[in-house]
C-alpha cells in the first residue's frame, strides 16, 4: 500500500541527501490534470485491462481530477520505444558486463570444459568463455551477444545511433507534455495480465512486447509509479521531473478505490 507516502522521509528535515527537496504534497484532486495518451492506446489490449483504466479514471474524475486525452506523443515513437530501449539496454549490458572475466570480477571457473577448437582460442579465452558461460544465466548472455552485435562497427550507426534519437525525440515529447499540458499520466502498466507465480514457461518475447507501456517512461527518464487495481493488472501514474508529489498522490487516490 502506499499508506506512508515516501514524500515525508524525502521532505525530512533530518536527512538531507541529493533527493532532498522542501514542500508539502497537496491533497485535493480538484482541477488536477490527468492525461490519457492516446498512443498508449494499443489495439490488442485485452478488455479486462481497458475496463480497468476507464474505472480508474473515472473514480479520480469523481474525485475532481480533470481528464483530458493527450494527442501530442507520436504513436509511431510510442512503438518504436520498444526497440530502442532494448537496443540501449543490450548496448550498456555487454559493454558493463565485459568487466567479469573470472579474473579481475566475478566469480571463476575452475576447469574451463567447452566444445571449441583448442587451437583456435588460447588458454586464457577459454578460461573466459567458460566463466562467463557458467555465470551468466540465459537471459544475461542474450542481451550481452544482442549488444555486443548492436556496438560492432558495422551496426553501431543503424541500431545504436537511431536508438538513442528515438530516445532523444521521445524525451522531449512527454516533457513537453507534462511540463505544458497535463499534470500526470495515467496508463496501464502491461499489456496483460501478470502470469500466475512459479510459472515456468514464459515467453520471453511475449513479456518484452509487455514493457511497451513502461520502457518509453524509462527512456524518458521520468519518476512512475505502478498500482494494482484488479487481479494482476496494475495502473502506471506518471509525473514530471521534481513533481513526484503529484504522482503519489494521484497514486494513492487510485489505490483507496481498490482497497
Amino acid at each position: 500500500k502506499v499508506e506512508r507516502s515516501f514524500m515525508s522521509v524525502r521532505d525530512s528535515t533530518q536527512v538531507k541527501d541529493y533527493s532532498y527537496i522542501d514542500g508539502e504534497a497537496p491533497e485535493s484532486l480538484s482541477s488536477l490534470r490527468v492525461g490519457v495518451p492516446a498512443a498508449f492506446s494499443v489495439h490488442d489490449t485485452p478488455q479486462p485491462v481497458k475496463d480497468a483504466w476507464q474505472a480508474a479514471l473515472d473514480h479520480l474524475s469523481s474525485q475532481g481530477a480533470d481528464i483530458q486525452e493527450v494527442t501530442s506523443l507520436s504513436p509511431d515513437l510510442v512503438q518504436s520505444s520498444l526497440a530502442a530501449y532494448y537496443v540501449l539496454a543490450c548496448a550498456e549490458a555487454s559493454s558493463n558486463l565485459s568487466r567479469y572475466d573470472g579474473l579481475r570480477y566475478g566469480m571463476a571457473t575452475s576447469e574451463p570444459k567447452l566444445d571449441v577448437d583448442h587451437a583456435t582460442f588460447s588458454l586464457l579465452e577459454q578460461q573466459y568463455a567458460a566463466t562467463r558461460t557458467e555465470g551468466f544465466g540465459p537471459e544475461v548472455l542474450r542481451r550481452i551477444l544482442c549488444g555486443t552485435s548492436v556496438l560492432s562497427s558495422d551496426r553501431f550507426h543503424t541500431f545504436y545511433e537511431s536508438a538513442a534519437k528515438v530516445r532523444g525525440a521521445l524525451a522531449n515529447q512527454l516533457h513537453d507534455c507534462l511540463n505544458n499540458q497535463v499534470d500526470v499520466l495515467l496508463t496501464p502498466t502491461a499489456l496483460s495480465p501478470h502470469p500466475p507465480c512459479l510459472t515456468d514457461v514464459v515467453d520471453p518475447t511475449i513479456m518484452m512486447g509487455n514493457d511497451v507501456m513502461t520502457v518509453p517512461i524509462s527512456l524518458a527518464g521520468l519518476p512512475a509509479i505502478s498500482i494494482p487495481v484488479a487481479n494482476g493488472i496494475g495502473m502506471q501514474v506518471v509525473s514530471g521531473r521534481l513533481q513526484e508529489e503529484r504522482m503519489v498522490q494521484v497514486a494513492k487516490a487510485v489505490q483507496r478505490r481498490v482497497y
